[in-house]
């Protein structure tokens, strides 16, 4: 360009001083102008004449040109600023080359070809600028403009630019066609999000005020209504909103904000109880309102304010409340009767939980879908969870088959009630067995189909065992009723049989007899009359034992002679054929017993070898142990059978397989006898090898002296 100038600059100097020496040629009439002496000091002078000239206004020039560059560059870094501050870059697109040149920021300058230039943008967007471009080369328009969006970012935290480009032509070609094109682009992101944030807030303020939710009225500055929405109106059942409006209503001429204070008004939350029927007899100002009855009405007002403070509305949010307080009324009445009901519920539950305690029974239920039967001692938790084969397990083996039976039955859910009673493997604290009573019911929905079974476990050991204690009892009863008979068909037959005798030889007396006879007679009445007396004698006995009248006199005595009169006493109507011994090993045996009772158990027990020996042997023994004395008393003689050994004890019983007589008394009153005294009394017996009784009484030894052993 500077070439350009300079070449301009010469020939017009060339021009200016040709005419300069034209015209001094003229002035001194010089014929030869042209001689070539003359013309190259002509021509050496104008070129030095031009070529000061030319560096002389080259200088003017390029300080001029510094100068307008420093100033240029001013200007444009005040641009840059502006258009930084104002987010605004602009761009240059020459037609002819087909480049866009950017100008940064810091007022650099970048080349783009048009696909680099399109990377800065949406690729959606990039047909706006190139039909920009298109319409405004073929000269269709002078500028344009449009909004257009940024690159997609390349992660969710970076936000997508939005731009608003203004096109317009920047230079023209000879023939007014453009060849270059400026664009402004503005990025008004920012601006985009707010006014996004301001529709969406008018949008919900809209929304909001105009909302089925809450009632929602608008004072202006002054105080008067200037807005309603459809929810306020519906509440107070207003027809003619326009009216209403029109009426031009003061927020103060409503009851509830009567003494409010709108001018240092900020914020208020208040409830409110208004008889709208009493507001209209006394004082009609809104004749819209058509709603009758008591309000209870909840509400938050709130004033609106400018930058400076001064009051530029006043907006209300209120709702009715009125079912909601009557429903809380309801909810606290129905409350104080439900905690009544539940108390008494309570109650109810305590007492079956306290009836369940007492009468030690159980609730149960079984569920056919979980095959689990729960046991509940309390009805607010199950005591036990048992599946089915554990609940089995627990009774008795003979059981367990009757049990799965019922179990069957319910998984198939039969209609049928169940009532059965198990031995278990259970017991209780007195080591019996546990018996555990089921009844059980099926439980219905309400299409009448089995859903589970309920009912009663109640546990029976007490009732079973006293069953079983009374059947025996009863057997007891009934053999002791059997005894009684055959004791008293004994007793008849046995007192009878001495009594016949005694009345018949007493009858011979009155008869004709020899006197021979008579002694006979006497001896046969004494006779029987011992039999008699010794009978009755026995049943008083017994009978003072069941009684427990018998007195224990202990006193000390020496027990070797006693012993020996006593079995010596006993075997007095022994056979002569019959050997007697005692085996005593003490000189004396000085011991504290009852005399008079251990003697009858001595006589009566060697007397009973009367019934079973009739020839071989019979012994007794005495023998002091650790304060105890054993007595054995042993005969060869017919014995006793196993059976009958069962019976022997038994009273009213007597052996009379081998004839023995007697009233089956005498071994009866000796085990009770020695029970009552503290002893026992053992038997060993076998038929064809006699009897041996073995009797320890307990005593105190005072003192005692062994006969000396014989060493042969």
């Amino acid at each position: 360009m500077r070439i350009h100038i300079y070449l301009a600059r010469i020939s017009m100097c060339s021009v200016f001083l040709l005419e300069g020496i034209t015209a001094r040629a003229q002035s001194e009439k010089i014929l030869d102008a042209f001689d070539i002496h003359h013309t190259l000091a002509y021509l050496i002078a104008i070129f030095l004449i031009m070529l000061f000239v030319m560096i002389f206004a080259n200088r003017i020039y390029y300080y001029r040109e510094q100068e307008a560059g420093a100033e240029a560059r001013r200007i444009n870094a005040q641009l840059s600023m502006v258009l930084a501050s104002n987010k605004t870059q602009t761009w240059v697109y020459d037609i002819s080359q087909h480049v866009f040149k950017v100008y940064t920021d810091d007022n650099k300058e970048l080349s783009f070809f048009p696909f680099d230039f399109a990377q800065n943008y949406d690729p959606s967007d990039v047909g706006s600028i190139r039909n920009t471009i298109k319409s405004m080369t073929a000269g269709e328009t002078l500028s344009e403009s449009f909004l257009i969006k940024g690159p997609i970012p390349k992660d969710a935290e970076t936000e997508q630019r939005i731009y608003d480009v203004n096109v317009s032509v920047l230079r023209h070609d000879k023939h007014h066609r453009p060849t270059a094109l400026l664009g402004i682009q503005h990025d008004i992101t920012e601006e985009k999000k707010n006014g996004e944030k301001v529709r969406k807030l008018m949008l919900r303020y809209h929304n909001v005020f105009n909302s089925s939710l809450v009632d929602m009225i608008f004072y202006d500055a002054d105080g008067y209504l200037t807005e309603i929405n459809d929810k306020a109106c519906e509440t107070f059942c207003i027809s003619d909103r326009d009216s209403l409006l029109r009426r031009r209503i003061k927020i103060t001429d409503i009851p509830a904000y009567k003494d409010l204070d709108i001018e240092h008004l900020d914020h208020l939350l208040c409830s409110s109880i208004t008889n709208i029927d009493k507001v209209k007899r006394e004082d009609e100002k809104v004749p819209e309102v058509l709603l009758r009855g008591t309000i209870y009405y909840e509400v938050s007002v709130r004033a609106l304010r400018n930058e400076d403070g001064s009051l530029r509305g006043i907006v209300t949010a209120g709702r009715n409340i009125t079912e909601m307080v009557e429903s809380h009324h309801h909810e606290r009445q129905m409350s104080r009767q439900l905690k009544t009901t539940t108390k008494d519920i309570q109650t109810y539950i305590d007492n079956i939980n306290y009836s369940l305690k007492a009468s030690n029974v159980q609730l149960m239920s079984y569920n056919p879908e979980t095959h689990i039967l729960e046991l509940f001692s309390d009805l607010s938790k199950a005591q036990y969870r048992l599946t089915e084969l554990r609940a089995i397990a627990l009774l008795k083996e003979d059981s367990h088959r009757r049990a799965r039976g019922y179990f069957r039955r319910m998984d198939q859910r039969q209609r049928q009630t169940f009532t059965c009673t198990f031995p278990t493997i259970m017991r209780d604290s007195r080591g019996r067995d546990i018996y555990l009573s089921f009844h059980i019911m099926p439980i219905f929905d309400a299409d009448g189909h089995v859903t589970h079974y309920f009912g009663m476990c109640r546990n029976e050991t007490e009732i079973t065992y006293t069953e079983l204690q009374l059947q025996e009892e009863t057997a007891k009863a009934q053999d002791a009723e059997q005894l009684k008979n055959t004791f008293l068909l004994n007793m008849s037959y046995e007192l009878r049989t001495p009594l016949n005798a005694v009345l018949g030889f007493a009858e011979l007396y009155n008869n004709e007899h020899s006197i021979e006879d008579e002694p006979i007679f006497a001896e046969e009445i004494r006779k029987n009359t011992n039999v008699l007396l010794r009978l009755i004698d026995d049943i008083l006995f017994i009978s003072r034992l069941d009684a427990h009248m018998i007195e224990l006199n202990y006193q000390e005595c020496d027990f070797v002679p006693l012993f020996e009169g006593w079995c010596y006493m006993g075997w007095s109507a022994l056979s002569p054929e019959v050997k007697v011994s005692v085996d005593n090993p003490y000189n004396h045996l000085n011991v504290i017993i009852d005399q008079q009772n251990l003697g009858m158990v001595v006589q009566k027990l060697c007397a009973n070898a009367l019934y079973t020996t009739h020839e071989g042997r019979v012994r007794a023994k005495c023998e002091y142990r650790h304060g105890e004395l054993m007595i054995t008393i042993e005969d060869t003689g017919t014995g006793f059978t196993a059976e009958a050994k069962e019976r022997l004890f038994n009273r009213f019983e007597r052996e009379t397989e081998h004839g023995h007589p007697g009233t089956g008394l005498d071994l009866p009153i000796v085990k009770e006898l020695l029970q009552q005294m503290g002893g026992t009394i053992e038997l060993q017996t076998a038929p064809g090898k006699g009897s041996t009784f073995y009797v320890s009484v307990p005593c105190e030894m005072t003192s005692l002296e062994k006969k000396a052993e014989i060493i042969i």
